[in-house]
């Protein structure tokens, strides 16, 4: 089924649920609040539980889990600092101050007996600690109550064919007099598994080959958490947070092709990842200066892995090549602002922000040719990288009138990063280069009536960079050594968007329509670094180059001087995103099931660069332009049953390079569970995850060399599979 027509089915699921709904004449705003009797219902151990039961905060619940673990293995990229945006999801209007202290975490050790109510703010808002992009949940929690409880959990997963593995928390709150605190335990246990199948063609297209795969990844790692709250008697608040994780991954991977002269291939990956982080707030009205706000973090994260490659078996068995990656990586971050009135209905923030970011990796490729010969360094790589970033700002608030809210924003950020390649010999070619940026925001809300509403939004945005991209770094996937990039520069983005959002009567249900578009300055994708030579060895531009008669001797010529063909990650100076959003949550009383919610997401996003390669424009590296979350939930409040499914689907992608073009087909992924609340304050859930066995196929064509050539040397057919997951566990308080 094509992903677009989930769309056209969503937009005529809304269009029915208006019509049974045109009889409701309630009023509602743009702050939705849900209390206590809310929830008592759906029977919740958690605030987790409490939030996963008001539609459309699943949604964000998962982006926040799947951004915690891209984070977890990056050296960067996303949000830069704080900054005026970050989290949609607050507590007391303020947001954790921590980046690897996961909020959703946080939520997880939260007893439902704890929270007031669940506050649910649609557009632009004053007195946030962040701009709303959208949706702010934020929470509020009791104060002058005995928070003195224990949560627990114990969890097992089974994977079939493979080992039960499992895990558990223990979380304790408490306090004592002005002091509330959180202690919490987890030991995690995230294997993975996946099976795979290969066909290898020659560029006549005659079957040459078949190669088998299985990897079995056992990832493994101790959280310890800690929250401390504390009021002042001048009525300051100092929040504290940390987190001590240490983790690692051992992987065992077989890769058996029918051509090779040794088989299998055997890959083994020793890793041990170790993080911890500190963060904090402190708040304080200072009277007529206004309401000081701080944040701080401070983290660091250290990895050492060493990846073991294998050939043949038995006394024909060798190790051919051996991948050695040690990264320490750090980051501190403190903000400062002072808010205040202006007028009635205007507000001013303005402070600053500091961050300093340090990088240190080093990667070593050793190699041989056969089982007689010695391993040898074959190449390496020593980056050290500090930047140091400062930003003032000031963000402006207006409340025109009841119904029209304008936020404004202006951020000077100025930022140095030095990066020293350490050579072989101990000599450092350095890059020492500074940015300066001016980062304009607008968002502006209009309550057409007390349904619908409009929202404007205009920003200017830098990311952070990913440093890994810095250094040379082995591709598992494509089987290939990436070549590091010192001189990579931040990627800017103009955003605009326009949205529109209509919320049934009685908390029924919404549908939201957005539409975007977003410029690019400094795109940053793989890009060509061959220093490309004519016949007489003379410097010659890459379309002039192609001009020439392709010739086999220009060809190799082009190896021969030493100049091969060269790709790494860098800038291109301009590409554009466009597209259209569209959320629907609805409750399905209308069809007789009151306590039932239905979920859905479409996104259209279609991003155009030109391929630095061939020339022509194409999608980003990776993108789908269409996908599809649904998510189901049903509470049968009378049986203390809850269940329900979630359900996200891609449209295609594909992979570009100097040598290759990567066309890849997702699998859609379905996601089931069951819930019983047994005994008033223990839940038992059950979820079965990957039902389809399937993570998709692709089609992989690799040239000879430039791919400008067209000169295809093989296709290969890949099918990805994967096992079905079982997970049960158990919570409670006490």
């Amino acid at each position: 089924m094509k992903i677009y027509i989930l769309a056209a089915l969503m937009l005529s699921t809304y269009m029915t649920v208006t019509v049974f709904a045109a009889e409701d004449r309630a009023s509602s705003s743009s702050v939705v609040i849900y209390d206590q009797n809310y929830f008592d219902s759906f029977n919740p151990v958690t605030l987790l539980d409490m939030l996963m039961a008001v539609p459309g905060v699943p949604d964000i619940l998962n982006k926040n889990q799947q951004q915690a673990r891209r984070a977890a293995y990056s050296g960067g990229g996303g949000q830069r600092g704080f900054g005026s945006g970050g989290d949609q999801i607050l507590m007391d209007g303020k947001r954790l101050a921590g980046k690897a202290n996961n909020i959703n975490d946080t939520l997880s050790r939260v007893s439902a007996t704890q929270v007031e109510r669940v506050e649910l703010i649609r557009g632009a808002a004053s007195g946030l600690d962040v701009q709303s992009q959208g949706l702010v949940i934020n929470i509020i929690m009791l104060e002058g109550v005995s928070t003195s409880t224990t949560f627990w959990k114990v969890k097992g997963e089974y994977t079939v064919n493979h080992n039960f593995v499992p895990e558990f928390l223990v979380s304790h709150s408490g306090s004592a007099g002005e002091l509330d605190y959180t202690l919490s335990y987890e030991r995690q246990n995230n294997d993975f598994f996946f099976t795979g199948n290969e066909k290898f063609y020659g560029p006549t297209n005659l079957l040459q080959s078949q190669q088998t795969l299985k990897g079995n990844f056992d990832r493994f790692g101790h959280k310890l958490n800690t929250n401390i709250e504390y009021e002042f008697k001048d009525g300051g608040r100092l929040r504290l947070n940390g987190l001590y994780e240490p983790n690692g991954v051992n992987g065992k991977e077989y890769r058996d092709k029918t051509s090779d002269t040794l088989r299998p291939i055997f890959w083994n990956t020793d890793r041990d990842d170790n993080k911890w982080e500190v963060g904090g707030d402190y708040s304080k009205n200072l009277e007529y200066l206004g309401a000081l706000k701080t944040l701080f973090v401070i983290n660091q994260s250290k990895l050492d892995q060493t990846v073991f490659r294998f050939k043949g078996k038995s006394a024909d068995k060798y190790e051919y090549t051996r991948d050695i990656t040690d990264e320490d990586r750090s980051e501190g971050i403190i903000r400062a602002s002072l808010t205040k009135k202006l007028t009635a209905a205007q507000s001013i923030e303005f402070g600053g922000e500091v961050a300093i970011n340090k990088f240190d990796k080093v990667f070593k490729n050793y190699d041989r040719s056969n089982i007689t010969s010695n391993l040898f360094l074959d190449s390496s790589d020593n980056v050290k990288i500090k930047e140091n970033r400062y930003e003032i700002f000031a963000n402006h608030s207006y409340n025109i009138s009841p119904s029209i809210t304008l936020q404004s924003s202006l951020t000077s950020e100025f930022s140095k990063i030095v990066a020293d390649n350490i050579l072989q010999g101990g000599r450092v070619d350095r890059r020492n280069t500074s940015f300066t940026y001016l980062k304009p925001r607008v968002n502006f809300r209009y309550d057409l009536s007390s349904q619908d509403q409009l929202r404007i939004l205009l920003e200017k945005k830098v990311s952070q960079l990913n440093f890994n991209n810095f250094v040379t770094r082995f591709d598992p996937q494509e089987l290939l050594y990436r070549e590091g990039n010192t001189k990579i520069r931040p990627e800017q983005t103009w955003d605009f968007a326009v949205t529109f959002e209509h919320r049934l009567l009685n908390d029924k249900g919404s549908f939201e329509g957005e539409l975007f578009y977003r410029k690019y300055s400094d795109h940053i994708s793989s890009t060509d670094f061959t220093m490309y030579v004519d016949a007489k060895n003379n410097p010659i531009g890459v379309d002039n180059f192609f001009a020439l008669p392709p010739t086999r001797a220009l060809r190799d010529y082009v190896d021969d001087t030493g100049n091969s063909y060269s790709a790494k990650s860098g800038n291109i100076p301009t590409a554009k995103g466009y597209g259209v959003k569209l959320k629907s949550n609805l409750r399905l009383g209308f069809i007789g099931v009151p306590d039932a919610t239905l979920s859905i997401n479409y996104i259209y996003e279609r991003r155009r660069t030109k391929d630095q390669f061939t020339g022509l424009m194409r999608n980003f590296d990776r993108h789908s332009d269409h996908r599809v979350d649904i998510n189901f939930r049903h509470d049968i409040s009378a049986y203390k049953v809850t269940y329900g499914f979630d359900f996200s689907a891609r449209s295609d992608s594909s992979r570009h390079y100097i040598t290759y073009y990567w066309p890849n087909s997702p699998a859609a992924n379905i996601k089931i569970f069951a819930e019983k609340t047994i005994f008033s304050k223990y839940k038992l859930r059950i979820e079965g995850e990957g039902l389809t066995k399937n993570r998709g196929s692709s089609k992989y064509y690799i040239y000879n060399d430039h791919i400008r050539f067209s000169d295809l040397k093989e296709r290969q057919e890949k099918f990805n599979r994967r096992p079905i997951e079982l997970r049960v566990s158990l919570q409670g308080t006490f």
